[in-house]
């Protein structure tokens, strides 16, 4: 493989190595090649779903999408996410709202009260 050369070392070469060097310094300031980066960067995360959860999860995508343009699955866990955990903050004593659940249903019955009250 030919020595690389970089643009103040010129002297004693052919069109064609100077042309190469210059290609090559073009090609590095270009940037990036591919999909461009997300403006929200996520770590990867597995989600085990029930098939049910599975089916809502589809539904809110189908349903957004109609009105945004771009949504992914993990947008809308995310967006989920983060309002439960603002629906836990503003709940007056947050600390004790699942206090005295001892199961995930005993959770989403509490969650709901909340949410009708």
């Amino acid at each position: 493989m030919p020595k690389r050369k970089n643009s103040e070392d010129i002297s004693g070469s052919t069109f064609a190595d100077l042309y190469d060097v210059q290609q090559e310094l073009s090609r590095q300031s270009a940037g990036r090649l591919g999909r461009p980066k997300n403006k929200i960067e996520r770590k990867p995360t597995t989600v085990y779903l029930t098939r049910e959860e599975a089916r809502m999860l589809r539904r809110l995508q189908m349903s957004i999408g109609e009105h945004v343009s771009s949504v992914n699955r993990s947008q809308i866990i995310g967006i989920a996410i983060e309002l439960l955990t603002d629906l836990v903050a503003a709940h007056e004593d947050g600390d004790r709202l699942f206090e005295g659940a001892r199961s995930l249903d005993a959770v989403k019955r509490r969650l709901r009260e909340y949410l009708t009250m």
